[in-house]
């Protein structure tokens, strides 16, 4: 998706800031809205209690004041009045004002005796039948008080049976109308917020005081409304408020939270700009460093900023140019001394092949002769040069290495006779080995010009080959002179490096084979010279049982 670092940290960087910002509000949120609800829930349940304590004290109070007028002597004396002269009942019912007056939460009075006459302070006419209804109601209770509906929207009725003092006297009934605007101001005095809606109902009789909008509201948004019921015996109070009023507080904080997270947004933005540019920029440079690598420049070096992991992995990658510069210097040498070596020896591929049909030719002309001791000597210096031709391999078996040497030694005993003597010592389960060839005839040639040429009396050579581990050692061993210290570590500084002039021309043959050893077999090989005054000299050759590399044309021998 993202094809670059870069992109991927600002990516990264700035959903990880979005999502905390994001889950932080709705979190928040939600907290919000439960502690909110919760406070709301409490403090409307505490309210209400105090708003039932009021409410039956009200009812109480309405409730004494109906049973004081139940047997209050002058409404019996009203009474008597409508039943002797029921047309009467007008004035009765001016006497029934005075009642009225007394209680502010007293809307009306009326009176029905036995013969349904009925007094009141207001047109009784209009109440007439709602009132003799609820005489069966009065009858129930037995003279109890008893709450009912009013016959508006606007007020209850209290009313009770009057029972008659006097044997075979028919009862009356007493009914007082009472303003629901009383509880209704109750309700105000107890409200929580403006949305809050209260409900006052009788469980028995199935009056209701309530406001305006309770059967909209409270039906069609019931899951978003708070609920409170507290049963008050034969009363039920009913109060709720809508949860979405109250989370006006809430709703403001979440967009103070949306600006918030906006700002969030371009502040995690520009910062993940800032910081993938950190990251990315020494990567970047590094990028760049390599390419020039992979073009051969190795001069390029990655800046190392700080001390964090890219710092470190640019100082490495700095290491890495270096030794990857001294290696392809030390690549580039060795290529060198490899193709000198290898036109060195097509020099003397090519000398000793032109020697070989010469000789051939001599051999020829010393038998026509009858010159049979040169004829003989013609012959191992064929056999000698045949073997260092060896059909242009660079791989030979040290049996043919040993015989090549053999010759060389019996070429040599001619010139020197009796003064030459040597020994060569190896097992017959070692002749088979491979190795490269031309190794031991430049060493026991510097053993007899260095070390039996330099003393009048005779000298002798041992050349042995054991094995050691993994490797093969060749010993050239001579009783001449010998060296000092300071001859010795010059001849040890030329064969491993250069050339230093107190050395004079011992050492360049020992040098060709040394370079040829450690370009085949590694730096673990070579030649090791030590020597001693008047005890003579010896060279160890070590090389590898295995040849590790291919040597020429590395044609392994069959």
């Amino acid at each position: 998706m993202f094809k670059t670092i870069r992109c991927k940290v600002i990516f990264c960087f700035g959903l990880v800031l979005v999502s905390f910002f994001i889950l932080l509000g709705v979190t928040s949120y939600q907290v919000l809205c439960d502690h909110l609800v919760g406070m709301q829930t409490q403090n409307q349940n505490r309210l209400a209690e105090s708003l039932c304590s009021s409410i039956q004290f009200f009812r109480q109070n309405c409730e004494n004041e109906a049973g004081g007028l139940l047997g209050d002597p002058e409404m019996m004396e009203i009474l008597a009045q409508m039943k002797q002269e029921p047309d009467k009942a007008g004035e009765a019912g001016k006497r029934l004002e005075r009642f009225k007056e007394d209680q502010s939460f007293i809307k009306d009075i009326y009176l029905i005796n036995g013969s349904y006459t009925v007094a009141g302070t207001s047109d009784p006419r209009k109440v007439r039948t709602y009132l003799i209804d609820r005489i069966s109601t009065a009858e129930r209770y037995e003279g109890g008080v008893v709450w009912d509906s009013g016959y508006d929207t606007k007020s209850m009725m209290l009313f009770g049976k009057i029972e008659a003092r006097e044997s075979g006297s028919d009862p009356a009934y007493l009914f007082i109308r009472i303003d629901n605007g009383q509880i209704l101001e109750l309700f105000n005095q107890f409200r929580l917020q403006n949305s809050q809606r209260f409900s006052l109902k009788g469980v028995t009789n199935g009056f209701e005081v309530t406001e305006q909008g309770f059967f909209y509201n409270y039906y069609d948004n019931y899951n978003d409304l708070i609920h409170t019921e507290i049963v008050m015996g034969d009363w039920q109070l009913r109060t709720w408020s809508d949860k979405m009023m109250i989370m006006g507080p809430t709703r403001e904080l979440m967009w103070k939270l949306v600006l918030v997270l906006a700002a969030a947004i371009i502040i995690a933005i520009l910062t993940s700009i800032y910081v993938a540019d950190r990251i990315t920029k020494p990567i970047k440079k590094m990028k760049e460093t390599i390419e020039h690598y992979g073009e051969g420049d190795f001069s390029a070096k990655a800046d190392v900023v700080g001390r964090d992991e890219i710092a470190s992995l640019a100082e490495i990658l700095n290491q890495m140019s270096e030794q990857i510069s001294d290696l392809f210097d030390r690549v580039k040498e060795e290529e060198n001394q490899s193709r000198k070596l290898e036109l060195q020896t097509l020099v003397y591929q090519i000398n000793p092949h032109f020697l070989y049909n010469t000789l051939d030719s001599v051999n020829v002309l010393a038998r026509q002769n009858k010159d049979y001791k040169v004829a003989e000597i013609v012959t191992d210096l064929s056999r000698l040069f045949r073997l260092g031709l060896h059909q242009g391999r660079d791989v030979v078996r040290v049996r043919d290495e040993i015989m090549h040497v053999t010759y060389y030694l019996k070429i040599q005993k001619l010139r020197f006779d009796d003064r030459l003597t040597w020994e060569i010592r190896t097992e017959p389960e070692l002749m088979d080995y491979e190795i490269t060839k031309f190794i031991l005839q430049p060493i026991v040639e510097n053993a007899i010009y260095h070390g039996v040429k330099s003393k009048d009396e005779p000298g002798h050579i041992t050349v042995s080959i054991i094995e050691e581990g993994d490797f093969l050692l060749f010993t050239v061993e001579d009783t001449g002179y010998g060296m000092s210290e300071e001859v010795l570590g010059a001849l040890r500084e030329r064969i491993n490096t250069g050339y230093p002039d107190n050395c004079g021309d011992r050492g360049f043959g020992m040098r060709n084979v040394n370079q040829r050893i450690r370009l085949c077999y590694g730096e673990e090989c070579g030649i090791e010279a030590e020597s001693e005054i008047g005890k003579g000299t010896r060279v160890t050759i070590r090389i590898r049982k295995e040849i590790p590399q291919r040597l020429g044309n590395g044609e392994k021998m069959e």
